[in-house]
């Protein structure tokens, strides 16, 4: 069929037809009505939809219809049976006329269609306007968030803060660039549920709102994936790690491994990636991390070896190949392990894959090393490298020092710190300062006094300072080894942490209970190298520390030297005067027995107000006192002719007598050591009837085993009281422990008769009642169970009682007591046993067969041990059942 359509100058498409009503046509359904008369818009309408609707069928419901797809149709002649006809203009006149009027209609619709367009545009300016405010309100607000998080100090403000970042749906309304770095800031503050979730939106993952729930990515869907910085992810899986969540490291690295197979070209995933899951793999190896989760660390271990596996990173997780750092984190935990068949492996596979090892490498190998021997052979090999850039570092030299030492090699050692200190031009004083503490703690740790204080003389002592003895000897034996090497040392300036370390040194050697592991060469004592030491830090002007002053108080041994040190270091420091700087110039005048001094320095405590209740100060001036009656406890306090009056305590707020217009010298004064410890728990007990509440605390069982065990070596004691003493602990509700029931047994003096009554009718049920879980006796829960230890305690103060009472026999038969109440006797009872003998009186009547008695007694406490050298000279049958 062919449409015919009329041409532009019919009246039937006149001016009048308007887009408008052109728009307004319908373009399935035609209808024409019966009336002849159509007005011309509507047929300009119709001849303009069959126009444009030329494929489809338009059909009337009335009589007056007709399809445009029959041939038999003459659209032409249905068209113009509604045509109107043309009207013929009078005169030129009136045709002109119309022409302008037609001009006149076209330029109003041209202008109406500009105006329209200039609105359309302003309209669309608008919407841009305020699309383009509401981003910048977004990202202002954004920015506000942000800063926020970077000051956070509690946990609410920031569970807030996070709350308004999920709910800016950052991953919406800004870039890539702005949402990566909002990524590593979101993970650096903590916020691990909001760092997930737009760590999904990168990736292209879907995911619920759980963060704990599995997270699925459809591959079909064409979702846009946008991999970040490896510093955005590296910050998130530092976070998890901290957290030990390795669940959701392996999570992300899974998710992350997918996004970068469907980029074009694969995507490798950073080293750091690696080493950071590595790490938290390896995690903490401490042996009680191993111990309570022994099969989960395994595992972990294993998972992190398999990684370093050729290929295996990269295959499994789009992750590089392991560099030197991967390996050292892994061997560090092996190390740690003591595993020899793992550390074999993780180091074949490094030389597989020709990673170089580094000096962190050689750390883990000595960390691992069984021997001194073994960590000395690796430490030849640092030193026979030929790399230049391998070289001790601060960890080879802590782990090397001492086996060194113990070999001889003291030129070794030298050469070995002199190129620490010049290798690296770029330390800084201060680590080398560190480091070298750190070397001297290590030397004093295990015992080699001598070598620490020749490494001071050497490297940190001025030149025109006198060194020790000792290090003469040190140094003569460097020069001795024929090497050839000539050593240059280099001069640090020492600080406190390296006295300090010698401090206690000397300390430990004049401790006899620790001298047995430590060695000297020198001819000088330990307090004599002390107090020359402390020469030299007075004249290089290295000012003392608290920790100093507790050092040098604990190595006095007379209170003239006390009062003498105090003052010498009051004169060149400038450290506030702590509580604890009290507590020990109380403790070091209760050592040397003056009682008088150590109540007056805490006097003086009191008066400028600086108790310590957190330590409590009271417990250490009982404790003082304690110490003091074990040495003379017949001597009386007299606190004005005490030695205490010369140190130097600054003085400025003094406070007024606390105890109604007296003071602690004033309750004290004149009465025995063991008479004033009693005095002062009784002050402490009645503390809050008395209203002293606020210097004076509670006594706890501390404060009650002191003054029992300072009643105790005092005469006279009698049964009464120290039954009234355990009786008055048990009702204030502290808990008896072995400690406070030794003391107050001993209390019974001679007398074991009474001692043990009060064991079998009060001691003994407190001690088994105060465990309330039944434990089997025959296991070894038992023996590190609290009740165990309280009775061996309490039969050690029994058995010391049968010592001065000179009754073997009754020691004999504590000690088959001991064996039914499932205690092991050691050695520690006879021990025990003979102190109480050199306390007795002369006049004691001694027991028949007293000397079988202490026979059978040492037979059945001493046990035999084939390494103790003090029982090979033994002609005796053991028989060892």
């Amino acid at each position: 069929m062919i449409m015919r359509f009329l041409p532009s100058s019919s009246p039937l498409i006149s001016s009048s037809s308007t887009a408008s009503s052109i728009c307004n046509v319908k373009p399935s359904i035609i209808q024409f009505p019966h009336t002849a008369t159509i007005p011309t818009s509507q047929t300009a309408k119709r001849l303009l939809a069959l126009k444009y609707l030329s494929s489809s069928r338009i059909k009337s419901t009335r009589d007056h219809e007709f399809d445009i797809m029959d041939d038999n149709v003459n659209v032409e002649e249905e068209v113009n049976k509604y045509r109107s006809k043309r009207r013929q203009p009078p005169d030129s006149r009136t045709a002109t006329r119309w022409v302008i009027e037609s001009i006149e209609k076209i330029l109003q619709q041209q202008q109406q269609q500009q105006q329209q367009q200039q609105q359309q545009q302003q309209q669309q300016q608008q919407r841009r306007r305020l699309q383009q405010e509401e981003e910048q309100g977004d990202g202002d607000k954004l920015l506000q968030i942000l800063y926020r998080i970077s000051k956070v100090r509690s946990k609410e403000e920031a569970q807030i803060l996070e709350n308004e970042l999920i709910h800016m749906r950052v991953e919406e309304k800004f870039s890539w660039d702005v949402q990566e770095r909002v990524l590593k800031v979101a993970s650096m503050a903590g916020f691990v549920k909001v760092s997930l979730q737009m760590l999904d939106s990168m990736l292209g993952v879907t995911t619920s709102t759980k963060v704990s729930q599995t997270h699925t990515m459809d591959e079909n869907v064409d979702v846009p994936v946008y991999i970040p910085s490896s510093m955005a992810y590296i910050s998130v899986l530092n976070r998890l790690r901290k957290w030990n969540r390795v669940d959701l490291m392996r999570d992300i690295l899974e998710k992350l491994s997918n996004a970068c197979k469907r980029k074009e070209g694969q995507q490798m995933l950073h080293v750091v990636a690696l080493n950071t899951y590595l790490a938290a793999l390896c995690g903490d190896q401490s042996q009680s991390v191993i111990m309570n989760d022994e099969m989960k660390s395994y595992e972990f271990i294993q998972e992190a070896i398999s990684l370093l596996e050729t290929g295996v990173a990269t295959e499994r997780y789009s992750l590089s190949n392991p560099d030197v750092m991967s390996f050292n984190t892994v061997l560090n935990a092996v190390a740690i392990r003591r595993n020899e068949t793992m550390m074999e492996h993780v180091m074949q596979l490094m030389q597989e894959q020709g990673v170089l090892p580094d000096v962190v490498t050689y750390n883990a190998m000595l960390k691992a090393a069984p021997t001194a021997d073994a960590k000395i052979l690796i430490l030849d090999k640092i030193l026979n490298s030929t790399d230049l850039d391998l070289v001790p570092d601060r960890y080879t030299i802590e782990m090397v020092l001492v086996p060194l030492v113990k070999q001889g090699r003291i030129a070794t050692v030298m050469r070995m710190l002199q190129s620490f200190c010049s290798y690296d031009h770029q330390k800084s004083q201060y680590s080398l300062q560190n480091a070298f503490s750190t070397f001297l703690l290590a030397l004093v740790k295990d015992g080699e006094i001598d070598a620490a204080r020749a490494i001071f003389d050497r490297f940190l002592l001025s030149p025109s300072l006198e060194q020790s003895d000792s290090t003469m000897d040190f140094v003569s034996m460097a020069q001795g080894e024929r090497d050839g090497t000539k050593i240059q040392l280099v001069l640090l300036k020492p600080i406190t942490r390296h006295f300090n370390a010698l401090f206690e040194g000397y300390r430990n050697l004049n401790d006899p209970y620790k001298y047995s592991h430590m060695t000297t060469s020198s001819s000088v004592s330990p307090r004599e190298h002390a107090r020359n030491l402390f020469h030299h830090m007075r004249a290089m002007n290295v000012s003392p520390d608290s920790f100093t002053l507790t050092l040098l108080m604990s190595m006095q041994n007379s209170t003239e030297e006390i009062t003498e040190t105090w003052n010498d270091i009051m004169d060149i420091s400038d450290f506030i005067l702590q509580p604890p700087v009290f507590h020990s110039l109380i403790t070091a005048y209760g050592k040397v027995g003056d009682a008088s001094s150590a109540c007056y320095v805490f006097n003086k405590m009191i008066l400028i107000d600086c108790l310590s209740h957190a330590s409590n100060s009271w417990c250490v001036l009982l404790s003082a006192l304690s110490k003091a009656s074990s040495s003379n406890s017949r001597e009386i306090i007299q606190c004005n002719t005490c030695s205490g009056n010369d140190l130097k305590i600054d003085m400025m707020n003094v406070n007024e007598k606390p105890f109604r217009g007296k003071d602690l010298v004033d309750l004290v004064d004149g009465y025995t050591f063991p008479q004033a410890a009693k005095i002062i728990l009784d002050l402490m007990s009645s503390s809050y009837s008395k209203g002293y509440k606020d210097i004076i605390p509670r006594p706890n069982s501390q404060a009650y085993c002191s003054v029992a065990s300072a009643l105790s070596h005092m005469d006279g004691v009698g049964p009464g009281l120290a039954m009234g003493m355990f009786k008055n602990a048990t009702v204030n509700g502290q808990r008896v422990d072995g400690r406070f029931l030794n003391a107050i047994i001993r209390c019974y003096g001679d007398n074991i008769t009474s001692a043990v009554d009060a064991w079998k009718n009060e001691f003994r049920p407190t001690v088994l009642n105060s465990f309330t879980e039944e434990i089997d006796r025959s296991s070894r829960n038992f023996q590190k169970s609290r009740v165990y230890k309280n009775l061996v305690a309490s039969y050690h103060g029994l058995i010391y009682v049968a010592g001065r009472a000179y009754r073997p026999d009754i020691a004999l038969r504590l000690v088959y007591a001991m064996r039914k109440e499932g205690v092991e006797p050691t050695e520690a009872a006879l021990n025990t046993y003979n102190s109480g003998a050199r306390e007795r009186k002369d006049d004691i009547a001694k027991v028949k067969l007293h000397g079988q008695y202490e026979n059978l007694l040492l037979v059945e406490c001493a046990k035999y041990d084939s390494k103790d050298k003090r029982r090979q000279a033994d002609q005796r049958i053991r028989i060892i059942l």
